[in-house]
């Protein structure tokens, strides 16, 4: 019977861990929603004004021009 085992070139990656920039707009969002969940707006509204700064952001981070090496 076969084995099926995977060849040593097609063992998948180690999990990347978050930076620390990664954790900042992670701590930020999770600041935003409570803020905005204090100041008494429904979940669904909080979750959409969040859902819509993370499209706009992504659509900004894919315009942004790169920055150079040396900086």
């Amino acid at each position: 019977m076969h084995s099926h085992r995977r060849p040593p070139c097609v063992a998948p990656k180690p999990a990347v861990r978050p930076d620390g920039q990664r954790a900042v707009i992670v701590i930020v969002v999770l600041v935003l929603g409570a803020a905005l969940a204090l100041t008494g707006m429904p979940v669904i509204v909080v979750a959409e004004v969040l859902a819509t700064c993370g499209l706009i952001g992504a659509h900004l981070a894919r315009r942004a021009p790169v920055a150079p090496e040396g900086l």
